[in-house]
C-alpha cells in the first residue's frame, strides 16, 4: 500500500503530511529544522532524518514539496541566502526520493492552494491564504495545529487527487463551501 507524503519547505518549520491507505486522514505536523537561513545546512540534516524516520515506519511511495520559490516572488525581499536555503531544501527532498526509489515532485503554490482552497481572490494576503488552508482542514477533520501543517495537508490532498486517489475524505465531504478571506 503507497504511502503519500507532502512537505511544505521552511528552514525554521516545515510541515509534514502523509496517508496511506487504510488510513482514515492523514497524519500531519512540523518539523523545527534550524533556527534560522544562516543554518541551512542544519535545516537539510534534520529534512534527511525526519524524513528517514518517517520512511522507517512507512515507506515513502511517493513525495510532494512546494515550488521552492515561485519565478514571481523572486524580487522585493528575497535574497540569495533565501534561495539557495530554499532550493537546499527542494534538492534535498529529490536526492533522498532517488536514494529511496520514491516518485517526487515540486508542485507549484498556485495549483494546490486553487485545489485545497478554491477560489483566491485576486490581492488576497498571504496570512489569509494560510488561514484559509487552516479552515479547510478543520472543515476536513484534520489535526493540522500550524499553517505549515494545514498546508501540507492541502498539498497531500493535491498530489492524491493527481495520482487519481480519493481518500476517505474527500468522499465524506464532496461538497464544500467557499472559502473566503
Amino acid at each position: 500500500m503507497p504511502t503519500y507524503v507532502a512537505l511544505d519547505l521552511s528552514v525554521k518549520s516545515t510541515g509534514f503530511a502523509f496517508w496511506s491507505d487504510g488510513q482514515a486522514k492523514p497524519a500531519c505536523g512540523t518539523w523545527a529544522l534550524a533556527p534560522g537561513i544562516q543554518f541551512a545546512g542544519r535545516a537539510f540534516v534534520r529534512l534527511h532524518r525526519n524524513l528517514m524516520d518517517l520512511h522507517k515506519v512507512n515507506a515513502i511511495n511517493e513525495l510532494v514539496f512546494e515550488e521552492a520559490i515561485p519565478p514571481f516572488m523572486l524580487q522585493g525581499h528575497t535574497n540569495a541566502e533565501t534561495v539557495a536555503a530554499a532550493a537546499g531544501l527542494a534538492a534535498h527532498c529529490m536526492s533522498f526520493a532517488e536514494a529511496i526509489g520514491a516518485r517526487y515532485r515540486p508542485v507549484g503554490i498556485a495549483a494546490w492552494r486553487r485545489h485545497f482552497i478554491g477560489k483566491m481572490p485576486r490581492g488576497t494576503k498571504t496570512p489569509d491564504l494560510k488561514a484559509m488552508a487552516m479552515k479547510r482542514c478543520r472543515e476536513l477533520g484534520f489535526d493540522a495545529i500550524k499553517h505549515d501543517a494545514a498546508e501540507a495537508c492541502g498539498l497531500l490532498d493535491y498530489q492524491l487527487s493527481v495520482a487519481g486517489v480519493t481518500p476517505p475524505w474527500r468522499m465524506e465531504n464532496a461538497l464544500q463551501q467557499e472559502l473566503l478571506p
